[in-house]
């Protein structure tokens, strides 16, 4: 049997989704450490398992699949115990709603802004402490989105425009998260599902930026985060594998960042 290798970074949201389904349902697998901040991410051996030069990966008896969404529901369909997807019909077109919306508007432009501008161009400027050194990261970074929001991260400030409209983008979002918790428990109905996985991650990383002011007002979202982060297989997949120095970057840098981030609430 060859197994499952899963290529990843341990804070990157997108593992983490894929690593909580991982531990929800026990699968057996190897973990090949990609140290995004150096690069690896970007070198021609990753290159060769993802053109993309992005994390998640998973090798699955030798059959490779990218992008975090497409794993999760993947690893439901194969490894079918204990199910994530919702059984109704109209919850597992919720719970696509949910993973189209992540993917699609807030990770790239939202998230990355903010953890970029905030805290990760520390870590990233250790390595590419030249000019040169950081045009030729960039300009090494395939996908011409990712590239330039990238780029206006290592260029912009906590008060940039670009960080205004990240923090719009996320407002709308948590007023979304709290319409459904309204009306259930989980974001796709009554049950806890890859729905939740899907989101959770990006609520987290705001939660370790120090930015829980954003949803003070709004009980249901820190409820939904306590019971989702108190499961086992959250403590496994996330709090246990997190890398100390970049917990304490994004806490204190993000302490350092709220006064700012707030005066930008609408």
């Amino acid at each position: 049997m060859m197994g499952m290798i899963v290529y990843e970074h341990a804070e990157s949201v997108c593992c983490h989704k894929v690593r909580i389904v991982l531990a929800e349902k026990a699968i057996p697998h190897q973990v090949r450490n990609i140290a995004l901040e150096a690069g690896e991410q970007l070198t021609p051996a990753f290159l060769a398992v993802n053109p993309k030069g992005v994390v998640p990966v998973i090798v699955d008896e030798g059959r490779t699949i990218t992008e975090s969404s497409i794993i999760t529901e993947y690893l439901d369909d194969a490894y079918p115990q204990p199910p994530l997807m919702p059984k109704d019909a109209y919850w597992r077109s919720r719970r696509r709603n949910w993973a189209r919306w992540i993917d699609d508007e807030m990770h790239i432009p939202h998230i990355a802004t903010i953890s970029f501008i905030i805290a990760f161009n520390q870590a990233f400027r250790k390595q590419l402490d030249t000019k040169e050194k950081l045009e030729a990261y960039l300009e090494s970074i395939p996908g011409a989105a990712h590239k330039d929001t990238m780029r206006a991260s290592f260029e912009s400030g906590p008060d940039s425009e670009r960080m205004r409209t990240s923090i719009g983008a996320y407002q709308k979002f948590i007023a979304a998260m709290d319409e459904a918790l309204s009306e259930n428990d989980w974001l796709a109905g009554p049950e806890y599902s890859l729905a939740d996985i899907d989101v959770v991650p990006y609520i987290w990383r705001l939660r370790n930026l120090q930015l829980s002011g954003m949803w003070a007002d709004r009980p249901r979202i820190q409820d939904w985060l306590d019971r989702v982060t108190s499961r086992p297989a959250f403590k496994t997949a996330v709090i246990d594998t997190a890398l100390p120095s970049w917990i304490e970057l994004m806490e204190s840098t993000g302490r350092e960042a709220w006064p700012t981030i707030k005066s930008l609430l609408r």
